[in-house]
């Protein structure tokens, strides 16, 4: 199913909070993300391509915020000028063969709950060659909202409410000519005068903008009743009440004695004080303050238009900056000192100059960078600096495969430390879930030193896991014998960060898998058929090789294509492994293996498994072993036929990228799809793990010793230890060791 992404849209509703450059779909609603973010990442699970069709004005913050997606494929079609919804959905649509499933979602709403049922639903609907849309009841009367009609067996839409009316809530799940065939003919053959070119909707005769909500009228439609909480953020006072409130907008403000007073302030360290006032709604923004009577709010688009041509950069030019090359942020400035952060995407280049008696200092906060001058050409890397003390002009050309981070400073300036309050353990040791299966070996015990109790063998160790099926412990600390999910409700959901909350359950486990006998030849669904037919997500998976005999391997994908018929009788007559490739391996291999793909794990080999959360396993063959009770194992034909891919495939290691080497480290990424990124660290020193309030951090120690800390905590480690760090957790490692470090 494809997705696309409706994130077009203008308005001037929440100044200053959204710009004319910078729309209220792309600001930031919680620590991190922007409700565009969120709509991709909550699709994820359900869609394997995305097309975002925007304005041509925001098609630099789109390529900016998509940068936080790893794997995710996605283009962008832009317009030159507005057309609302209708004309790119249908210039879009008559491309796509016509029985495509589209899925067709607003970017201005946020969704909370069971996101996976409705669109389940949507999904069964569309098959059936029907619209599907999804609806709740209207819990206020502001303005801004879209409203289902139905009267009869035909459903219609209007902005204006009736009696029985529900709430557009922005998603729509269709096959492409029932869409065409569902719209006004004169709406269809006007939009069939655009054409996409690399990237971009052309037409050589102007086009009616139309939303695609206003011409909705059709009785090939069924409505979905949302099974979530659905909001849409129309003016500041929905953002108070459903962002405010709660995130860092009101962790520094003061409301003394006031009544109905909401306040919105976007600068943490920036003090807002009300005192005395009534029904007023004060919003701060790095460069703006707006004070408003509530009842006079929605001014806030006459005053743009009023005095745009005065006050241009201030209605239409946000703080942060989208630019081709990357993103721009001015921190602080004053007539001595200016300090930017800067953002560049990979294989871009950011344009910088020095000016006459001041001196640039950029400095290097992640990633790798190579300054290019006239008769210069020097790479670096983090925590070094660049100075530029001339007036000649340069590129700093990012030369890594993920985004270099800078904070440029012109003129000195001195740095400002924050001690950290005190605040729960978020850096943990783990304790892992043993399992007994019949193949396992005795390196977990032997290896790592793991205490596996009576066990004479164990198959494999669950490091990491809130799965149900083997939820792993505290090992230390104030929530020591806590189970990892009562240690997440504990320290709550946020903490896990941004990315991770568009998943209902936590999103990975990590197992080390000790095989001394074959694994079954098995497969695991994707995300649409495991929740679909489990009830929980698919499982996408990576194998780093620990150990590896001498002449051990694994079995990955078909070497030709096959058929259904020619797999049942393979594994009828045991000729299956025939038909597979076996990948000799090695220690220090690694491996990415898509949901989809047939595999096993060979005899000899010990690995480190990160994967999404599931235990979704349909075996396919096994080699005729039988269980302890002497019957044989059960195999899942049907469903794995169901869901494998037929094709040959050319099984390769990962190939490492985005190598940084600091003083005391080494690090590279190793292993990435778009559910986790692996990151491998050899260190002999110490070395900090980045920052990021995206994701927590999954810390498993492969080889040596040494400590694992954070401003509260310090563990020693050893081989086979595994922790868990909360998301914006400084951890440093000190020590000689190689790390895997996991993140979604």
């Amino acid at each position: 199913m494809k997705c696309l992404v409706l994130a077009g849209g203008s308005s001037d509703r929440l100044w200053p909070l959204s710009r004319k450059d910078f729309p209220k779909q792309f600001m930031e609603i919680r620590e991190g993300r922007s409700m565009f973010q969120e709509t991709i990442l909550r699709n994820i699970p359900f869609c394997d391509e995305f097309i975002i069709l925007t304005n041509k004005r925001y098609e630099n913050v789109v390529k900016g915020q998509l940068q936080a997606f790893q794997s995710l494929n996605c283009s962008i079609v832009s317009e030159s000028c507005a057309l609302k919804t209708a004309p790119p959905v249908i210039a879009y649509a008559k491309d796509c063969e016509p029985d495509e499933q589209l899925l067709i979602v607003s970017s201005e709403c946020l969704v909370e709950g069971d996101y996976a049922a409705s669109i389940a639903k949507v999904k069964e609907i569309a098959a059936q060659d029907k619209m599907a849309i999804v609806t709740c009841k209207p819990t206020n009367t502001r303005d801004g909202y879209n409203f289902i009609n139905v009267r009869g067996k035909t459903v219609s839409c209007s902005s204006k409410r009736g009696k029985s009316s529900l709430w557009d809530c922005g998603i729509m799940g269709v096959k492409a000519w029932v869409l065409l065939s569902g719209l006004p003919r004169a709406t269809v053959e006007d939009s069939e005068k655009l054409r996409i070119v690399n990237g971009e909707l052309v037409s050589d005769s102007p086009v009616i903008p139309v939303s695609l909500s206003k011409i909705l009228h059709t009785d090939k439609c069924e409505l979905v009743t949302a099974t979530f909480e659905w909001t849409r953020i129309t003016d500041t006072t929905s953002f108070y009440e459903y962002v405010g409130k709660t995130a860092k907008t009101d962790s520094n403000s003061i409301a003394y004695n006031c009544k109905g007073v909401e306040i919105v302030n976007m600068v943490g360290k920036k003090l807002v004080v009300a005192n005395g006032l009534k029904n007023v709604v004060v919003v701060n923004t790095r460069d703006t303050v707006y004070i408003s009577d509530k009842a006079r709010e929605a001014d806030a688009k006459s005053i743009a238009q009023k005095y745009y041509k005065s006050k241009k950069r201030y209605f239409d030019i946000p703080p942060k900056r989208y630019l081709t090359w990357g993103t721009e942020e001015t921190l602080y400035t004053t007539a001595q000192i200016e300090v930017n952060k800067v953002v560049v995407y990979p294989s871009e280049e950011y344009p910088t100059q020095g000016r006459r008696g001041y001196v640039t200092n950029i400095l290097l906060l992640q990633g790798m960078a190579r300054l290019r001058g006239k008769d210069t050409e020097i790479d670096y890397a983090v925590d070094q600096n660049i100075v530029i003390s001339d007036t000649a002009p340069y590129e700093i050309i990012n030369t890594g495969k993920n985004n270099l981070e800078l904070l440029s400073t012109v003129r000195r300036q001195k740095p400002i430390v924050h001690k950290k309050k005190d605040s729960p353990d978020l850096l943990v040791k783990l304790a892992p879930v043993f399992k007994d299966n019949l193949w396992g070996g005795t390196r977990i015990r032997d290896v790592f030193h793991k205490d596996v109790g009576d066990s004479d063998v164990v198959a494999e160790s669950w490091e990491l896991s809130a799965h149900p099926d083997g939820e792993s412990l505290v090992a230390e600390g104030e929530f020591a014998g806590m189970t990892f999910p009562e240690y997440i409700d504990t320290i709550g959901r946020d903490k896990l960060g941004w990315k991770a909350q568009g998943y209902e359950k936590f999103p990975i486990m990590i197992k080390f898998i000790d095989a001394k006998e074959n694994l079954s030849i098995q497969v695991h669904p994707a995300d649409e058929y495991a929740l679909s037919v489990e009830g929980q997500y698919g499982k996408s998976e990576m194998w780093y090789i620990l150990e590896a005999d001498e002449n051990a391997c694994i079995y990955v994908g078909f070497n030709r294509d096959v058929t259904q018929e020619e797999l049942r009788q393979r594994i009828e007559n045991d000729t299956l492994m025939e038909v597979l490739n076996r990948v000799p391996v090695k220690k220090g291999d690694a491996y990415f293996l898509a949901a989809g793909t047939v595999h096993a794990i060979g005899a000899g080999c010990f690995i480190c498994e990160i994967q999404q959360s599931s235990n979704v396993t349909y075996r396919l063959y096994d080699y005729g072993r039988r269980d302890r009770d002497g019957k044989k194992r059960e195999l899942h034909v049907d469903k794995a036929l169901d869901v494998l891919d037929m094709h040959a495939v050319t099984p390769k290691t990962f190939d490492r990228f985005d190598a940084v080497m600091g003083t005391d480290f080494v690090r590279s990424v190793i292993g990435e799809c778009k559910y986790f990124s692996v990151t491998q660290y050899f260190v002999d020193g110490e070395c900090d793990l980045p920052q990021s309030e995206a994701s927590f951090q999954a810390i498993v120690i492969i080889e040596g010793e040494g400590t694992v800390s954070d401003e509260q905590l310090t563990y020693k480690c050893l081989a086979g230890d595994t922790f868990f760090s909360a998301a914006k957790n400084r951890v440093t490692l000190k020590g000689k060791m190689k790390v895997l470090v996991a993140s979604v």
